[in-house]
């Protein structure tokens, strides 16, 4: 199981009502790896067949199913950074 804070939930409902890829989803991926397994990123993509479907504070996310088991103990927030406001997925096994 992993958390989504309120904040994360709200920025990806404005990041599904901006898009214009009708068929694009709330993704769970990696985006490659350190910390002792893989960083993971929350983004919009076309679902794939193998994907574990999971709903988390009204939000349904397609989860790589490589990645799934990563996903244990972790929380997604929306964070403040050079770059602006972004999605960040904090592993349990500290991945940053």
């Amino acid at each position: 199981m992993f958390t989504v804070t309120p904040s994360a939930a709200e920025m990806m409902k404005e990041m599904l009502e901006s898009s214009e890829k009708e068929n694009f989803t709330i993704t769970i991926c990696s985006s490659g790896v350190g910390c002792g397994g893989p960083t993971l990123k929350v983004d919009l993509r076309d679902p794939m067949e193998n994907d574990i479907i999971e709903t988390v504070n009204e939000i349904t996310f397609h989860i790589r199913e490589n990645i799934h088991k990563n996903l244990e103990g972790s929380t997604i927030d929306a964070e403040d950074s050079f770059w602006g406001k972004r999605l960040h997925v904090k592993t349990s096994y500290g991945c940053i």
